[in-house]
């Protein structure tokens, strides 16, 4: 949940209570973790993996119809520099962290 509230840039009660939300409609489960027992693992149910499926293939088409001005080594480009971006703000908040 920390690591996702970091990366939606949210808190992580946010995240929790999406979470408890997923898994009482049934599109996700809490599984152990057996790198750490105090915090479960989120998992999607069949149910939650065609749910994503359907938002994703929507998203995709959308994404087609938006971006079909632009072309393709723009839009590789813009993600590259945005995930460049996110790596170096989860570097930084990790050595914030130590501090």
């Amino acid at each position: 949940m920390p690591q996702a509230a970091r990366r939606l840039g949210v808190s992580r009660q946010n995240v929790q209570r999406v979470a408890n939300d997923l898994v009482a409609q049934r599109l996700a489960t809490y599984e152990s973790n057996p790198d750490h027992r105090g915090s479960p693992l989120l998992t999607l149910t069949p149910r939650g993996r065609e749910s994503l499926a359907r938002v994703t293939a929507r998203a995709e088409q959308l994404h087609r119809t938006l971006f079909a001005a632009i072309p393709d080594e723009e839009i590789h480009t813009t993600r590259t520099s945005l995930r460049r971006l996110l790596s170096e703000l989860d570097r930084h908040e990790g050595e914030a962290g130590k501090r």
